[in-house]
């Protein structure tokens, strides 16, 4: 009997999972259902530029249709409502599915660490909608100056959270602001970008050249930098920070962490850290052999190291596909593979003519292209050569 494989989640774990059980497994080997809330594969890793104007929307997505063209994955655009692990199903806005493997990849949702007015008074980047919503909001503030002189604040940018993320955001923000100045007829002297970081350091765990490299950048672009300092409060006009000092401010953007979805605690599974899922070393869930959990819904500890794997798209990567061969593995009888990641390379855009980055052992310092050489590393693993051109087209246009 062919056994069916749900997936939920059409990120990059769960795009990736569905393609290797599609080229790894036999033909209706096994049957492939992705559910998605979307028709659309998003590029997360890409939101930044949205949020700063630099692309639309249409530029950020892929339709899912294209992706698994001439393929026999199975596609629900549906929203996902909860897990019944025990029962072996999932229940939909509209109806049911059962499984008999399920992965489970549906990304992941702002941690606001009980921060006193900050899921409230802060913009996130999380979605294609939000950076939106970021780029309209930051328009409309300077709009506002204009009838509003002196209220610098609607001019103060600020980013909390100095990760990937924070860090992206705040250099293509930097190139995007004097532009907007200029189309408004507002001196750029007037506008100020802020980052904020409760760790000792930006990039915090990364190596210290590209932290190196990346400060330098920002610094040079006008960024005021901000570490060791954590956020305390945020109301609709300022952001109160721990050594005291209240920066004045109508747009301030949330960066600084993010924790499982929610569904994952809600259907039972044991959690740690973040409300991720605790699993294997075979991405297992640890009470449901049946059900792998996949990038940031997984609490993954490296096998080598003993540390625990960070929300990035390259574990999402790597785990989509350890999971889906793990599924065909037990489909089989055959013995499961422990998950053990490996380096794809780093590469930090800032802005629209520089990036920093590390390949190999080789630290760079590049143009505009190194932006995209962040996604070829990310999407070489991630879709089949088809796949890849589409994409690549998609990034060049």
């Amino acid at each position: 009997m062919v056994k069916r494989v749900v997936i939920l989640g059409a990120g990059y774990a769960g795009v990736r999972s569905a393609l290797t059980l599609e080229t790894a497994g036999h033909r209706d080997e096994p049957e492939i259902v992705l559910v998605n809330k979307h028709n659309y594969h998003h590029f997360m890793a890409q939101l930044h530029e949205s949020a700063a104007g630099v692309t639309g929307n249409e530029d950020m997505r892929i339709s899912l249709k294209d992706i698994f063209n001439e393929t026999r994955v199975k596609q629900i655009k549906d929203e996902i409502l909860r897990i019944l692990p025990k029962d072996n199903r999932v229940i939909l806005g509209d109806g049911t599915i059962d499984y008999d493997y399920l992965i489970v990849g549906l990304g992941s949702e702002p941690e606001y660490f009980n921060i006193p007015g900050l899921e409230v008074h802060s913009l996130t980047l999380r979605s294609l909608n939000s950076a939106k919503l970021i780029r309209a909001h930051i328009e409309n503030s300077f709009a506002s100056f204009k009838s509003n002189p002196l209220r610098r604040e609607l001019l103060t940018i600020v980013v909390g959270g100095a990760g990937f993320t924070g860090i992206e955001l705040a250099g293509e923000m930097a190139d995007w602001l004097p532009k907007l100045a200029k189309e408004y007829d507002i001196q750029k002297k007037l506008v100020s970008i802020v980052n904020i970081e409760a760790a000792d350091t930006i990039l915090k765990g990364y190596d210290r050249k590209l932290i190196e490299n990346a400060y330098e950048i920002l610094r040079q672009k006008g960024i005021r930098i901000i570490t060791g300092t954590a956020i305390e409060g945020v109301s609709e006009s300022e952001v109160k920070l721990s050594s005291g000092e209240v920066i004045k401010t109508r747009n301030f953007i949330w960066t600084g962490g993010i924790r499982a979805n929610r569904l994952i605690a809600l259907s039972g599974f044991t959690t740690a850290a973040r409300g991720r899922a605790k699993v294997n070393s075979y991405l297992q869930s640890v009470e449901y052999p049946n059900v792998f959990m996949v990038g940031d819904n997984a609490f993954i500890v490296n096998q080598a190291t003993g540390e625990v794997m960070g929300p990035t798209a390259q574990v999402a990567i790597q785990s989509g596909r350890l999971a889906a061969l793990n599924v065909l593995a037990d489909i089989r009888g055959e013995g499961l593979r422990e998950f053990n990641p490996r380096e794809m390379g780093r590469v930090v855009s800032l802005g629209r003519k520089v990036a920093v980055g590390k390949i190999g052992r080789e630290y760079r310092t590049t143009g505009r292209v190194a932006g995209l050489l962040k996604e070829a590393i990310q999407w070489k693993y991630l879709f089949s050569l088809g796949g890849l051109r589409l994409v690549a087209k998609k990034l060049l246009q």
